[in-house]
């Protein structure tokens, strides 16, 4: 992924180097050029590090460090031969045509290498690296692949499931539908015709050019400082689509607004990116305390609805035979040990989110996090076992105490008749799949992705308005 995404900008800064460019402006690109292929070892998948470049400008930041050193590289050419109008002029204008030549061959040789990407290939070098570094720090250890077959087994195993990968998915390790469609050429290429049909006007001179590409803001144009919106209104999207919070959705709303009010207030249509950068992060910084504090208090209550479900689980007469006490070296003891301190600790996370934001255990379900993973069918448990949890396990989960036998039976149907989880689980990744075929085509999400399997639940569906205790 990282030569088809690095590709332009690569060969950006090898250019610069050929040339011996150097200064503030290189040192900058190279800095920005550094962050991306950063980007690229800590996203394995192109539209998260698409959304991520968007983001933080690193396109838009590259490109003009790069337009910064051509334009001072030609003012210095110019002034070794002399002053030259016309030659001037014609230099500035060739350089843009090949910008325009450069962004357009370049973004089709990326596309190219996206389309002959060999995952099979890929696989087959990734595991020659990790065999020649058996052994080595942070490598494999010794006889890793020895005791798996040896190396070319493993890569057999490796083309076996790639195959097996590509009959259901034939697009998995295919991105250049995203990267043609992220990555609108005109967004970049529009600016600088602009500047090239200025210069062609009959009559125009190097100074008058300048001068009207100053007045009329085609310099600040030319940056790519539009293109933003695009990266803006994608992640907005993709937010909506799967909203880790309404804190998540109203950020990214409020950055897209500030991008339309500045580019409205702006006599080029197109914001100031030194005035657009600053106002996002103070929009950042103003959501971030709400959004930390939202994932705090769900990442609370879900261990505590965790303790109830496993301590109960604990009691039924199969709880040695499955996950987490079926992995222990002594189930049996596991089984006990769970059962006697599970209790205690239930106990002491009720008392700490009571202690950090004044709520109790029943407050839980009262609260907008609770309700927003409903209705976002993102919530593990079945209404029905939650009730369950609140009504019968939670009155009994006391430290020292066990678990009423009466309610083994119940507790044991549950797990055996497949009550316990959310049976909505399966859709929730659609929204995501609706919004990313909207942007790519119509079944591009499934020709790439995994679909989640058919939930086995057997309880009905959350029914929110029937929730006894939301209030």
């Amino acid at each position: 992924m990282s030569d088809a995404l690095l590709g332009t900008f690569k060969n950006m800064v090898q250019e610069c180097r050929d040339k011996n460019m150097s200064g503030d402006y290189f040192e900058k690109m190279c800095e920005h050029y550094n962050r991306l292929e950063e980007l690229t070892r800590t996203h394995d998948d192109v539209m998260a590090f698409n959304m991520q470049v968007m983001k933080e400008d690193i396109y838009i930041k590259i490109s003009d460090c790069y337009s910064r050193l051509l334009s001072a590289q030609a003012q210095e050419q110019q002034k070794e031969i002399g002053y030259d109008d016309s030659a001037l002029l014609t230099q500035n204008l060739n350089a843009l045509r090949d910008a325009i030549k450069r962004i357009e061959d370049e973004k089709a040789r990326v596309i190219e290498e996206a389309r002959n990407y060999d995952p099979k290939k890929a696989m087959k070098d990734t595991l020659d690296f990790a065999h020649r570094n058996e052994g080595k720090k942070n490598g494999l250890a010794k006889g890793a692949f020895a005791g798996s077959g040896g190396l070319d087994l493993v890569k057999k195993e490796g083309e076996k499931n790639i195959d097996a990968e590509l009959n259901v998915r034939p697009n998995a390790y295919n991105s250049d539908v995203e990267i043609d469609t992220l990555f609108k050429t005109e967004l970049y290429t529009k600016p600088i015709d602009d500047m090239i049909k200025l210069g062609e006007e009959p009559g125009m001179t190097y100074p008058r050019y300048l001068r009207i590409q100053i007045e009329k803001g085609l310099d600040k144009a030319m940056e790519g400082t539009i293109a933003a919106r695009e990266g803006m209104l994608f992640l907005l999207g993709m937010t909506e689509a799967l909203p880790a919070s309404p804190h998540h959705i109203e950020c990214e709303k409020q950055k897209l607004e500030l991008f339309d009010r500045l580019a409205a207030a702006s006599t080029i249509h197109v914001p100031n990116s030194d005035e657009l950068n600053f106002g996002i992060r103070r929009i950042d910084h103003r959501f971030e305390s709400m959004k930390i504090e939202w994932d705090e208090i769900k990442s609370r209550w879900e261990d505590m609805i965790y303790d109830l479900y496993i301590w109960s689980l604990s009691y039924c007469p199969f709880a040695p035979q499955v996950q987490p006490w079926s992995l222990s070296e002594n189930p049996r003891e596991a089984v006990i040990r769970t059962q006697k301190t599970q209790p205690g600790l239930f106990k002491q996370h009720e008392k700490l989110f009571q202690k950090y934001f004044g709520l109790g255990f029943l407050d839980i379900f009262k609260h907008p996090t609770f309700e927003w993973q409903v209705r976002h069918k993102f919530i593990g448990e079945s209404q029905e076992f939650t009730e369950f949890l609140i009504e019968k396990i939670y009155p009994v989960c006391i430290p020292l105490q066990d678990m009423p036998s009466e309610l083994i039976p119940e507790r044991s149907a549950m797990f055996k008749n497949n009550k316990e989880m959310n049976p909505d689980l399966d859709k929730t990744i659609l929204p995501m799949v609706e919004y990313y075929n909207s942007v790519f085509g119509e079944g591009r999400w499934q020709s790439k992705y995994q679909m989640p399997e058919k939930s086995k639940s057997t309880a009905a569906a959350w029914n929110w308005g029937e929730f006894r205790y939301k209030i």
